[in-house]
């Protein structure tokens, strides 16, 4: 993946989702043992649990087209209507 999408190497799963186009999707869990599980979120879990849906540092500027095409085919809102998409200025 890092390749086709013109990012240096991945050095985990958890790096990966670094790249990932919103905060609140890159979010990972596994389970650890019999009665563990084990979170991964490089971006926090803020946004997750607020019901907010933000690009990623570079989905807001070289790469916003895409994190607007992926909000307009998956239709979030419609499925979780009270999901707050953003799209913040670019810094």
């Amino acid at each position: 993946m890092h390749t086709r999408n013109n990012d240096p190497p991945y050095q985990s799963a958890t790096d990966a989702m670094r790249y990932w186009p919103e905060t609140a999707t890159a979010v990972a869990a596994r389970r650890s043992g019999r009665d563990q599980i084990e979170i991964a979120s490089p971006l926090g879990l803020d946004d997750l649990f607020n019901l907010v849906l933000r690009p990623t540092q570079r989905f807001i500027t070289e790469k916003l087209a895409i994190y607007d095409e992926r909000i307009s085919s998956k239709d979030w809102t419609t499925e979780w209507p009270l999901l707050a998409c953003t799209k913040p200025l670019a810094k």
